[in-house]
């Protein structure tokens, strides 16, 4: 009998489990907020904002591992990356050696240059920028959507919250300085998905040595993934499971890989049991962190959008 198999065709919503689709930590942290700042008295969870901000950078930047406020913290403080308690705000770059990495590139103290503003993000940078208001606070522009002299059109990470809250510069009126990144930054822009993702099952005619052992049918997943930075990409390329409703569930495999600049990276899972992809609405996405986790951080892993998922599983007889 011929066989004919059925193709199912799940669209992939853009989704990111990353704020903004860039790393967000937050200074009041349990894992670091009690931690001194620098060579003062005060503490990260009361004035480590700016220290969150250069972490999400670092982060977020291609070259370098996973670090975390703490992490950098300890870094600066045995590097002379403070004055007290006051960054100095060239001195993270040189974290992984001078060169490498996100790098300073300008700084203002001017009210609401938008234009400034506008013209790093527009090159690409990533902007940290000390906001409006009698308090002392640093946030971290991600990028704009919308006309340049707007605040409301300045999308950004705020250290300063406990959870992840969706914030533009118009939270606070505006900003009174700014210090701008270059960088290869790890974001939505970074990868793109240039094939489906296949999941091919076993062959029907061995799918009833599983049956009888009352072991699930497993299947293989394929997917090319291209690198569109001019550096290398490499970290834990994730398989995760979602459900009709866009919510992550579990790894169910993972892959780490190494992708040459401007080039495709072939990836290969396997899933032991293809039964929750072929329940209505299960969906495969492909998370890229720097760090392994079977349940990897809202904040620090990127969920790339995906262009359709080929699901070979149902077979039609005739």
């Amino acid at each position: 009998m011929k066989k004919v198999y059925a193709l199912i065709i799940m669209a992939g919503m853009a989704m990111s489990l990353l704020a903004n689709g860039f790393t967000w930590y937050s200074q009041a942290d349990s894992r670091w907020k009690q931690n001194s700042l620098g060579k003062g008295t005060t503490s990260i969870g009361k004035s480590g904002c700016v220290l969150s901000c250069l972490s999400m950078l670092l982060n977020s930047e291609a070259s370098n591992p996973r670090v975390t406020p703490d992490q950098l913290n300890t870094w600066l403080r045995r590097n002379g990356g403070y004055s007290g308690n006051l960054m100095r705000w060239e001195m993270p770059a040189k974290m992984f050696g001078e060169g490498l990495g996100f790098e300073l590139e300008s700084q203002i103290n001017r009210t609401n240059d938008w234009d400034y503003l506008a013209t790093e993000l527009d090159k690409g940078n990533k902007v940290i920028v000390q906001v409006s208001g009698k308090r002392s606070h640093w946030v971290l522009v991600v990028k704009r959507d919308g006309p340049a002299h707007l605040a409301s059109s300045y999308i950004v990470n705020d250290p300063g919250t406990s959870q992840y809250q969706n914030r533009t510069l118009a939270h606070w009126g505006g900003f009174k300085a700014a210090r701008s990144y270059s960088g290869n930054w790890l974001d939505e822009d970074a990868f793109e998905l240039t094939s489906n993702i296949f999941v091919d099952p076993v062959p029907e005619d061995e799918e009833f040595l599983y049956q009888l052992v009352n072991r699930s049918s497993p299947a293989n997943v394929y997917v090319t993934l291209q690198n569109a930075l001019e550096v290398p990409i490499h970290g834990y390329f994730l398989l995760g499971l979602f459900d009709k409703e866009d919510n992550f569930l579990e790894v169910v495999d993972y892959q780490y890989g190494y992708c040459d600049a401007l080039s495709e990276l072939d990836l290969i899972y396997e899933i032991e049991d293809i039964t929750p992809v072929n329940e209505e609405g299960g969906d495969l996405r492909i998370i890229y962190s720097k760090y392994f986790s079977d349940m990897p951080s809202l904040h620090e892993a990127l969920a790339l959008p995906s262009p359709g998922l080929i699901n070979y599983s149902e077979a039609i007889t005739q």
